[in-house]
């Protein structure tokens, strides 16, 4: 393999190649989503839609170093979405649920979903959420409060722990 390189290397040295980074990636990747994904019309078949819901599976971790969460949308036609994100600040397990939550809501609310259901590993987040428990601490009412005001654009939504072998 070395020598490959090293054959391939002197080959190339007499052409001045230079490598520079795609600029918008960002862009592209919503362009190649638009070009995937076929939008139904608004005025859809409303049955279909209420009996079929999109599926929300979001994961979120965090270690002493870096922290970050996962989402996985699937549309009724099993069209697939998923995101990764890495959070720039220290966050606790049950911060980053709740960061991946609140991003696939708002991913949802993007591509306005009316019907979901939402998977989570985090018993604490999704009870939270369902009124089984309180969110005494400051920080995860305020996380609740967001996710309260995310889940009101949605007309029908049903949250589910599941377990971690299983999200």
């Amino acid at each position: 393999m070395t020598g490959r390189l090293a054959t391939w290397t002197i080959k190339l040295s007499q052409f001045y190649i230079e490598y520079k980074p795609r600029a918008a990636i960002k862009a592209q990747a919503l362009s190649d989503f638009v070009a995937e994904y076929q939008f139904k019309a608004k005025h859809s078949n409303l049955e279909e839609d209420q009996i079929r819901p999109w599926l929300l599976f979001v994961d979120g971790s965090s270690t002493a170093n870096s922290g970050g969460a996962g989402i996985i949308l699937i549309s009724p036609e099993v069209f697939k979405v998923q995101q990764a994100l890495k959070f720039k600040f220290q966050a606790t397990n049950n911060v980053a649920e709740y960061e991946a939550l609140i991003a696939g809501l708002k991913l949802a609310t993007e591509l306005e979903v009316t019907i979901i259901d939402i998977f989570g590993d985090s018993q604490l987040v999704v009870k939270q959420i369902s009124v089984e428990f309180k969110a005494h601490n400051e920080n995860m009412s305020k996380y609740l409060s967001i996710t309260q005001e995310l889940l009101k654009k949605i007309s029908s939504w049903k949250i589910s722990n599941v377990d971690r072998a299983e999200n």
